[in-house]
């Protein structure tokens, strides 16, 4: 059996930071309970960084936890928040590795090689 905890007693109906995604994981560690319901029905607002934090921590990383999470009651606005996040996590990050060296070897070229990237 699943505990289910509202997300509200323990934060806040405001979920604004990744700071607060950390105190909810302490506590559903201490629970020391195997699955976990989050509720959201009461939340009025969250911001984009609260639920990356929350996904990264609880949603991404599905294996490396004992816990399972889950969610229930989560508004439309909430889940289109949701929806984005994941959305940007599946994407590999493209580095570029074109790169060049410039030698200059006095403050005056220098000073001319910064002023030519300014133009």
């Amino acid at each position: 059996m699943s505990a289910i905890i509202d997300i509200t007693t323990i934060l806040s109906s405001d979920l604004k930071s990744r700071l607060a995604v950390s105190d909810l994981s302490l506590f559903i560690q201490n629970m020391n309970e195997k699955s976990v319901v989050v509720d959201f029905a009461n939340v009025k607002f969250v911001t984009r960084s609260f639920i990356d934090e929350f996904y990264n921590v609880f949603l991404k990383n599905t294996t490396s936890s004992d816990i399972k999470i889950s969610l229930v009651n989560v508004s439309e606005d909430i889940q289109m928040v949701f929806d984005a996040i994941s959305r940007t996590q599946k994407k590999e990050k493209k580095v570029s590795e074109k790169s060049s060296v410039v030698k200059l070897s006095n403050f005056e070229q220098v000073n001319s090689y910064l002023n030519g990237l300014l133009i």
